[in-house]
């Protein structure tokens, strides 16, 4: 695997914590707009999953398209759409129009699909902490528990790590994660 020296510290640092540091403002920004939509009872869970499901749909979809199987075949398993549109049916809440998906062409490199997949699969850890929250909470919660039990993230993390190509571009990993979060973005708040 390949690391980069902290500087001063002489650490190594993964392309995991690359990610982590690189991405953290937006990670910071999107859990401030969830957690707003979350505070707001029933009907503030039913906007953050229609938010979800406008940024989730469009690019687990385009995902497919662009072979993500050949990357993660266990890709069948990690894939939550049909787990979302679960809830909003439950919740008798139409699926939302999909945000337009940027730089689709990019989904096709290995390196940029697996950043855009560890936004998705550090939303499934972020959807745990979201359950908890949510005691005595009795909706529909089929997309927040999605994998729960699986190693889905420490699987995801080896296959990362394991990555040549993401190994010989981190900053293709880091611009598709950074369009990840970008496209989960509820609002302009900073």
């Amino acid at each position: 695997m390949s690391e980069v020296f902290r500087p001063g510290l002489g650490e190594r640092l993964t392309l995991r914590d690359r990610l982590r540091t690189s991405t953290s403002a937006l990670h910071a920004r999107l859990d401030r707009s969830m957690e707003q939509h979350l505070r707001s009872g029933d009907e503030g869970y039913g906007q953050f999953l229609l938010a979800s499901a406008a940024a989730l749909l469009p690019l687990e979809r385009e995902l497919e398209a662009a072979g993500v199987a050949q990357v993660m075949p266990d890709w069948p398993d990690r894939a939550r759409s049909s787990a979302l549109i679960a809830d909003l049916e439950a919740l008798g809440l139409a699926v939302p129009e999909p945000r337009p998906v940027a730089d689709q062409a990019l989904l096709r490199d290995e390196a940029y699909q697996l950043g855009t997949l560890y936004v998705l699969e550090g939303s499934r850890l972020g959807a745990r902490m979201i359950l908890r929250g949510l005691s005595g909470f009795s909706g529909p919660t089929s997309y927040l528990s999605h994998g729960h039990g699986k190693p889905l993230w420490q699987t995801f993390l080896a296959r990362l790590e394991a990555s040549a190509p993401a190994q010989a571009n981190p900053e293709i990993v880091i611009a598709g994660a950074t369009a990840a979060f970008e496209q989960f973005m509820l609002d302009d708040a900073p």
